[in-house]
């Protein structure tokens, strides 16, 4: 199982960013990594993509500036009392755990005792869209996000599938259906390397993926991998019976552009 994201070791950040076809450097990448998360993240949580300058920090910067642009600490007066709106009770004890063991001291502020006018509401459920980022990257003890890249690859290309009226499109891990004028076609992401000329090294996934049109109600199948230099184009792969599949190369270059696009 690949793992992608970032992990302290010797007070330092280390990342393990994705790789792909015509997104090599740094900044790319960490742009890249920070468009895949945004798919588990609702809109008020998400990464803004438009400034490259803001991927020029590590990974634990990026989303500790993310989290801390929900609380508008410029506007705290410790030497006045502070009047609550509104209180998030479940998750308020993931805030505190997490700014007691930051290092920044804007949040460790927050998790001192501080003088609050009694006058608010209570939240019966997790709504503030900050605790989805403190989720990722927080275990209740340390800092750290390592996931699993098959995972966020698969809801990434199910994001990204284009939406339209007469087609119905289910996320069933670790597979996409897709049910349009009665037929249905299963695409399989899997975070891999092709090699056109040795399909050899995915005699499995093949043999997988033809065994399931003999067996399962579908009507297509097609094998999801990362575009590369060498694997550019759909590869066809045909079965002993009538049945065949497709290994098609995903395209990451949206990173690179201002609007998203929703072609492969």
């Amino acid at each position: 199982m690949r793992k992608i994201g970032f992990a302290k070791y010797k007070n330092q950040t280390k990342e393990i960013l994705p790789k792909t076809y015509q997104i090599r450097e740094r900044l790319s990448q960490r742009k890249m990594f920070c468009t895949m998360i945004n798919q588990y993240l609702c809109k008020e949580a998400q990464f803004p993509l438009k400034k490259m300058q803001a991927f020029n920090h590590d990974l634990l910067y990026i989303f500790e500036k993310k989290i801390e642009s929900f609380f508008q600490i410029y506007k705290l007066r410790p030497e006045k009392s502070q009047k609550i709106v509104q209180i998030y009770t479940y998750d308020s004890t993931l805030f505190n755990q997490y700014f007691k063991q930051s290092k920044n001291p804007k949040m460790r502020y927050f998790s001192k005792d501080i003088c609050f006018k009694a006058n608010y509401k209570i939240s019966p459920k997790c709504l503030h869209p900050s605790s989805e980022l403190i989720q990722l990257i927080f275990n209740g003890k340390e800092v750290e996000m390592m996931l699993d890249l098959n995972e966020i690859f698969t809801k990434t290309v199910y994001r990204r599938i284009k939406q339209e009226i007469d087609k119905t499109v289910t996320l069933d891990a670790p597979y996409i259906h897709i049910d349009q004028h009665g037929i249905r076609t299963r695409l399989y992401p899997r975070w891999k390397h092709i090699d056109p000329k040795n399909l050899k090294q995915r005699d499995r996934d093949i043999k997988e993926g033809l065994e399931q049109l003999n067996d399962e109600e579908i009507d297509q199948c097609y094998l999801i991998y990362p575009k590369t230099d060498i694997f550019k184009r759909h590869i066809m792969v045909k079965g002993e019976s009538s049945s065949h599949l497709k290994m098609i190369p995903y395209s990451f270059t949206f990173c690179n552009r201002e609007k998203k696009s929703c072609k492969k």
